[in-house]
């Protein structure tokens, strides 16, 4: 056998060495890749957590709604039973309006009823003094008939 030339080695070496540098390129590509990739990954996580938690606080409002919404629905008033409440409310407000003039009638009734209670009785104290002074007038006119009829001698004939 004869020897391998050095040239044909030598171009074997060489391609040999560009077949490396080639395959190291693209591992330090696909290694790129792969940590590009891996914080993507990352990312998409962080987001998609975010979502979940926002889908999560989103079935819960869902949830809070619905139940207002039927508590709502429950605590409604048909239209027909607000229509008679407010047909009801305005007789009542018609009955108040009657009984508060009604009440202002009687208040100046009682007013001029009391006026006239504090005339008669300022004529009451009015006699009750004319009394008193004639009453005093006729004790002393009695006490001076008492005095004369005592001062005077009876005859006896």
């Amino acid at each position: 056998m004869k020897p391998v030339p050095n040239i044909l080695l030598s171009v074997l070496l060489i391609a040999l060495c560009g077949l490396c540098a080639w395959q190291w390129d693209r591992e330090s590509k696909l290694r790129a890749l792969v940590n590009s990739q891996r914080v993507q990954i990352t990312m998409l996580s962080a987001q998609r957590e975010e979502l979940e938690a926002r889908v999560k606080a989103a079935d819960a409002e869902v949830l809070r709604i619905t139940a207002s919404l039927a508590e709502l629905r429950a605590n409604s008033v048909s239209k027909d039973i607000h229509a008679e409440a407010l047909q009801a409310n305005t007789l009542l407000r018609e009955n108040v309006t009657k009984q508060n003039a009604a009440i202002t009638q009687q208040n100046e009734l009682i007013t001029r009823q009391n006026t006239s209670i504090q005339q008669a009785n300022e004529s009451l104290k009015k006699l009750a003094t004319e009394r008193d002074d004639l009453a005093k007038r006729l004790n002393d006119v009695t006490a001076m008939y008492n005095k004369l009829v005592k001062e005077t001698p009876t005859s006896k004939n």
